[in-house]
């Protein structure tokens, strides 16, 4: 797993495994999506930034709140340069090239991050249906979780906003309260507005990721923070407890470090970083059965491997290494890649083989869906079957709890102004992973 230079990347192929299988005619710069989204956010070489998936809290961004299932242009970000985005549960966040972040879908707990909520007994929630301007200038990178969202700044800030419950704002309080005189009723108090995480001020951070109530920083020097709920021991701490600001992992000092921009993510239950070796760690709940692990430890199925990118669902887990895809966890819908006749979860890392070969750059993964961007020359991309969703567009189904997948459907090619029109098929079969030496 040595160090990898990191040539050019000029746009790919997006293909998908879950509840369907995308790939798209327009060159992708970057695909999105969250541990706790049941949607798909991604962005080409021009800026213009795509979605699609479930809509109920409008968090498409499309004005209203009918479900794609195409790939469907931002309307409302038109004319700006969207370079990075996160998705929540029902929630997005994008951020542009000049810095700048806009965020649209539910509000209720202000992890739009736009200043304030608004709701009446007429509109009990608080949806912005369109793209509004987030409170946050000079931004480089989000990442969301299932109702809050952290900022990180080109300078290397960490800034928060939304649901504190769990500490999950790093802002050292989960703002709870009594709502009733007479009686108990423990409410917390949501922050509409950004804040800058007091705990790594003087901290140059280069990454920061989210889990669905937890937060990973990685920071200049090697030191790595979390915060925020601390259930199956994700905060890797040795400990299964809340953490209300950022607290460095002792596991993390000394002769072992984490590496500044070594891969990363967190999931519902789980946490991953790259440190001295290197070699990938993980901590937290990482299968459906077994002990959890409240500290960091070496994952050695993926020792040896040139580790490009990694992301976190509810509890599914992608790689994309060398000229590999290997994917793990409790699936549901076919979003590990191992195709109709594979298995449907894995406890250990497993190749995913219909991308075996392809120089696969970004994985991103949802709640029942993972997203892959690949070299668009390789040659097997033309052996994908195409499929055309019966239905573009749709009244939004359900109300999106994490068990739900997202819509069904997918596109190879979307237009520049709207719905796409076809997709490519599933991924093949299994195989068995390797383990490096």
């Amino acid at each position: 797993m040595a160090a990898e230079q990191k040539p050019e990347w000029n746009g790919g192929e997006l293909l998908f495994a879950g509840g369907t299988d995308w790939a798209m005619d327009v060159k992708i710069a970057f695909i999105a999506a969250g541990s706790a989204a049941a949607h798909c956010i991604v962005g080409d070489v021009n800026g213009v930034c795509y979605t699609w998936g479930r809509n109920e809290r409008g968090q498409l961004g499309h004005g209203d709140l009918l479900q794609r299932s195409a790939p469907t242009v931002v309307a409302g970000l038109t004319g700006q340069h969207v370079v990075a985005a996160a998705g929540g549960k029902h929630h997005t966040v994008v951020v542009t090239k000049d810095g700048h972040s806009f965020a649209f879908g539910l509000n209720s707990q202000g992890q739009l991050g736009i200043g304030s909520i608004k709701k009446t007994k007429a509109t009990p929630e608080d949806l912005q249906l369109s793209p509004v301007k987030a409170l946050v200038d000079n931004a480089a990178k989000v990442s969301c979780g299932a109702d809050f969202t952290a900022w990180l700044s080109k300078t290397g800030q960490v800034w928060t906003a939304g649901n504190p419950q769990y500490g999950q704002l790093g802002g050292g309080t989960d703002h709870m309260y009594n709502a009733k005189d007479t009686s108990i009723k423990i409410m917390y108090e949501p922050q509409p507005t950004p804040r800058a995480v007091e705990g790594l001020l003087g901290v140059t951070v280069k990454q920061v990721v989210c889990g669905h109530s937890h937060s990973l920083a990685l920071a200049e020097g090697g030191g790595a923070y979390t915060w925020g709920n601390g259930n199956y021991g994700k905060l890797g701490h040795k400990v299964q407890q809340d953490e209300m600001k950022p607290r460095l992992i002792e596991s993390f000092r000394g002769r072992m470090l984490a590496l500044p921009e070594g891969v990363c993510g967190a999931g519902g239950t789980s946490t991953f970083c790259v440190a001295t070796g290197p070699q990938l760690y993980a901590w937290g709940k990482l299968k459906v059965s077994g002990d959890n692990a409240t500290h960091p430890m070496p994952l050695e199925d993926l020792s040896g491997w040139n580790l490009r990118s990694l992301s976190c669902g509810p509890g599914t887990f992608a790689v994309a290494a060398d000229n590999s895809v290997i994917t793990w966890g409790a699936a549901t819908n076919g979003e590990l890649g191992y195709g109709p006749s594979g298995k449907k979860s894995s406890a250990r890392p497993d190749k995913c083989m219909a991308l075996e070969g392809m120089s696969t750059q970004q994985v991103a993964c949802g709640v029942g869906f993972t997203l892959f961007l690949t070299e668009p020359t390789a040659d097997k991309l033309a052996k994908f079957p195409v499929y055309e969703p019966a239905v573009a567009v749709e009244e939004a189904k359900g109300g999106g709890d994490d068990g739900e997948t997202a819509a069904g459907g997918s596109s190879k090619a979307a237009a520049a102004k709207g719905a796409g029109a076809k997709r490519k098929g599933a991924a093949a079969g299994g195989g068995k992973g390797k383990k490096a030496k």
